[in-house]
């Protein structure tokens, strides 16, 4: 079965880190009243931001983007990340915005790969490299498409398949969206947490080569 992993959202625009400081986030994207109670993670030895976490869902704040994670992945817990995010949006109509997009993540091991998965990604490249004494380190191979009759149709899917060095494949659903304009981004969050399950699974099933079967996460 494959294992869900780093599900988040991420919008990309000039955020205002003077506002979203971890009680600005507590106040404008996780709507707590004043004094409730969240924990703020500070990176040691290395230079990165603050990670403000609340109830299972942990935001991210950086000069050109805001990631909104998922502590536990899954389809609730992804569409409350959504929620928090449409809130910054909302709350912070007047900052510069240019896309916004969610990411869906499986990790499936060795022992449980299908054959096939393994077929995808050779090529015969592969060879030549191996030949010349080069290690691949890894491989993989991505795909942008976009449908007309989906909810997805103002924006792509990126698909990536990516065999790492430990024999472990990733599948990366990416659903991406470029606009300016903070209602459309909003509109583009606004998926249903059904539709959300129903477009991943769809996906799934339609690249049949991959041999994976409808994935459930509550």
């Amino acid at each position: 079965m494959p294992e869900p992993f780093n599900w988040d959202v991420v919008i990309i625009g000039h955020w205002n880190r003077a506002i979203l400081t971890p009680n600005g986030i507590a106040k404008r994207l996780f709507k707590l009243p004043e004094g409730t109670g969240i924990e703020a993670s500070i990176p040691v030895n290395v230079f990165g931001p603050v990670q403000v976490k609340h109830d299972g869902i942990i935001v991210i704040v950086e000069a050109q983007r805001i990631v909104v994670a998922t502590e536990n992945p899954s389809y609730k817990a992804l569409k409350r990340a959504m929620e928090t995010a449409c809130n910054a949006l909302e709350d912070l109509p007047e900052t510069p915005v240019f896309a916004a997009g969610f990411n869906v993540r499986f990790k499936i091991y060795e022992q449980e790969q299908p054959l096939e998965l393994e077929e995808i990604t050779q090529a015969s490249l592969d060879t030549d490299l191996s030949d010349a004494g080069y290690e691949i380190i890894s491989k993989g191979l991505t795909r942008r498409v976009r449908t007309k009759e989906n909810i997805f149709k103002e924006g792509v899917l990126n698909l990536l398949i990516l065999k790492e060095e430990n024999n472990t494949f990733r599948i990366e659903l990416n659903f991406h969206r470029d606009s300016n304009t903070v209602a459309d981004l909003i509109k583009w969050l606004k998926i249903s947490e059904e539709d959300l399950k129903k477009s991943v699974n769809e996906i799934l099933k339609n690249a049949s080569s991959l041999k994976l079967e409808e994935i459930e996460y509550e």
